[in-house]
Parts: C-alpha cells; structure tokens; sequence
C-alpha cells in the first residue's frame, strides 16, 4: 500500500515518535514524504497531482496550503487523516467553539472579533468584558497570540504588534494551576499533567498519568471529542475547575513527543485505516 505524510517542518522525518512509526510502515509499504514547505496551494496540489496517488494521505501540517491540497485530494476522492475539515475546525478558534457546543461539551464562553483593532474600538464589547480574560488568535499557528490579561490596558499594550489580528476573547476560569494533557490516537488514550503556560517560569515537564489512573470521565470526554470532530489522532489540553473539567484547546495531529507507546498506536491506526479503505 501507499501512503503519503503531508509536513511543512523539515525535521519531522527525524521527530522521535513519527520516525519510528515512519521506518515500521516502510517495512511493508510504500512512504512518500511530501513537504509543501515552499509550495503555495496551488504548487502544492500540482506538484502531488504529478505522483502516483497515495491510499492513505497523513495530514501532519497545518499550513494553508496543506489544508487546501487535503481539501484537493478529497474533492478527488482520497483519504486524508486528519480531514481537511477536521484539520480546518482544530485551526479555527470560532469553528471549534462551534463544534463543541453542538456536541454540549465543556468549553470557554467564546466572543470572536475581525481585528483586536476592531474589538478595542467597540466600547460596548469591552464594558461587558469580565477580567481577566484569555485572548487568543482567532486561527492557530506557529506564534499565535495567547495571553491572559487582568485589565483593559495590558489589552490596549497589544495593539503596537497585534492590532490586525483576528481574535477570540474566553472567559477565564481558574483551573488547579496544572494542564491536563491528553493525547489520542484511534482508541488509545495517552496523559500527562504539566504545570500550566499561564504561570510565570513554567516548567514544560510532562507527569504522566498511567492508563489505570486515568479517570474514565477524562477518557470518555477525550473520546467524545474526536467523534464531534471526527479524527482519530489530536491532542487535548483539560483544566480541572470547579465547574468541573474544562477542555481549552484542541491540535490535530500532534506529535506525541514523550508519549510512551505513541509509535505503535500510530502505526496500529494506519494499518486498520489501509485496511478499510480496500
């Protein structure tokens, strides 16, 4: 079988966990490696439309351009995992929110708005916000803007750099001062806690919690996410509140660094879908 792994980072051949998985399924398949680093949409598409299709496309990117040749190479009938669309609602802020309150699942009140530009003119906006408050880039990338701000000033000081950035404001709801990380693939579910980024100095250290330590309520949340999104791998970062677990954000296809068994629950996903697709 053939399979092709969409990346837009050229060390991801050498990432610890995708190339493990990468060298096992090139035991008993065809990989492809097509890095649309450099390409546009339309160079990329062009450029894949010139190799033998593949039967199962990995979308490890989150670049425009990647998203418009999965899009591409679904119109044309291929499998792409993640999904164009899938891979699109974990992008955009407004369409997660979207997602997860038609499948009444636990997330941050959501206000989006075109510029923070736009939202800092708009004096009705601001007098019903409650501080702090969380603002984030409404469309997640490489140095996205995610800040928690306790006041309409340390709003106002973002507008020297940020002032045409879509955004999102979230209400702020105080959490145990730990993330927890939960890591998906297929049916397996991987976790970790980590000392939340909101903190000053925080470590990124991962604690992982062991699969009979993992509460179920966490698991079946975990899991009720990917059927709303429709994906089989992401990742999910969970807040422990008192209005109880609280999901704050959502990355499709992360790359399961430090995750024990990660590899093989990857390449056990691929071989099913190859299988299904037949």
């Amino acid at each position: 079988m053939h399979i092709c792994l969409i990346m837009d980072n050229p060390e991801t051949p050498q990432h610890p966990v995708i190339s493990v998985a990468l060298q096992a399924l090139s035991a008993r398949h065809t990989v492809r490696l097509l890095d649309i680093r450099t390409c546009s949409g339309t160079e990329a598409i062009a450029l894949e439309k010139e190799q033998q299709p593949a039967d199962l496309y990995l979308l490890k990117s989150h670049a425009p351009q990647a998203l418009e040749l999965a899009h591409s190479l679904e119109e044309d009938g291929r499998r792409v995992v993640n999904s164009w669309s899938s891979s699109r609602a974990c992008q955009d802020r407004v369409l997660t929110t979207e997602l997860m309150e038609a499948a009444h699942l636990p997330w941050p009140q959501t206000r989006a708005f075109p510029t923070l530009a736009e939202a800092l003119s708009n004096p009705q906006a601001l007098a019903s916000v409650s501080w702090p408050l969380i603002i984030k880039s409404r469309y997640s990338h490489r140095g996205d803007l995610v800040d928690k701000l306790k006041d309409i000033s340390q709003l106002q000081s973002l507008a020297a750099n940020w002032s045409q950035e879509p955004v999102v404001f979230q209400e702020f709801i105080p959490g145990d001062g730990w993330d927890i990380k939960l890591w998906i693939i297929d049916r397996h579910v991987f976790a970790a806690r980590r000392r939340t980024p909101l903190e000053a100095h925080a470590s990124k250290e991962d604690f992982p919690i062991a699969e009979n330590e993992l509460p179920v309520a966490w698991r079946e949340l975990a899991l009720a996410i990917g059927r709303a999104f429709k994906m089989p791998l992401y990742g999910v970062d969970l807040l422990l509140t008192e209005k109880g677990p609280l999901i704050v954000d959502i990355n499709a296809f992360p790359g399961f660094r430090g995750v024990p068994g990660a590899s093989e629950a990857l390449v056990e996903l691929v071989e099913r879908l190859l299988v299904t697709d037949q």
